[in-house]
């Protein structure tokens, strides 16, 4: 497309090729390439050059005023609702998948939750690790911050101990499992 000059292309064609210009062309090269022909014109010229002169200044004038440079075309392809729309969609979905990936350890602690009398074993393991007792969401270990962490009572001893949520999680399950 090649811009308007009140609705009629073939005027903008024809005022541009009267500067030397082609369609699709930007108000500041329109506005150069005037002035460079006008600084060009000769100090006295002929009647063809005049003629030529009042040609260019005429073409100008009317471009000046009414000439709107072409969208571009990629510009609006991708502002356009029909495409804009689903692809927004598609990036938010994309955006929020690598956002769950990248916090699926912390998510699924929030998740698993195992109930007191729930009788745990390690992973690779066969054989019970032990019975879980308590939890409590902030159990003060001897050294670092307060945590989530499950009492546990061992299988097969007499003892009773504190496990942070994080290992009983991510390295153990029910004991009825595989």
């Amino acid at each position: 497309m090649a811009g308007k000059v009140n609705g009629n292309t073939e005027q903008v064609s024809r005022y541009l090729a009267t500067l030397g210009l082609k369609p699709g062309v930007t108000p500041d090269a329109m506005n150069t390439t005037y002035y460079t022909l006008i600084k060009n014109s000769p100090d006295n010229p002929t009647e063809e050059e005049e003629a030529r002169l009042q040609e260019i200044r005429h073409a100008y004038s009317l471009l000046r005023r009414a000439y709107v440079p072409p969208k571009k075309k990629v510009l609006a392809a991708v502002m356009h609702r029909k495409i804009l729309m689903p692809t927004l969609g598609v990036l938010t979905l994309l955006m929020l998948g690598a956002m769950l990936a990248m916090n699926y350890h912390s998510l699924r602690l929030k998740v698993i939750h195992y109930k007191a009398g729930a009788v745990m074993r390690l992973k690779d393991k066969s054989e019970p690790y032990g019975q879980i007792v308590a939890y409590e969401s902030r159990h003060r270990f001897p050294t670092g911050a307060p945590s989530a962490a499950y009492s546990i009572h061992l299988s097969g001893r007499d003892e009773t101990i504190w496990v942070s949520e994080r290992l009983v999680v991510n390295a153990m399950v029910p004991a009825a499992s595989n």
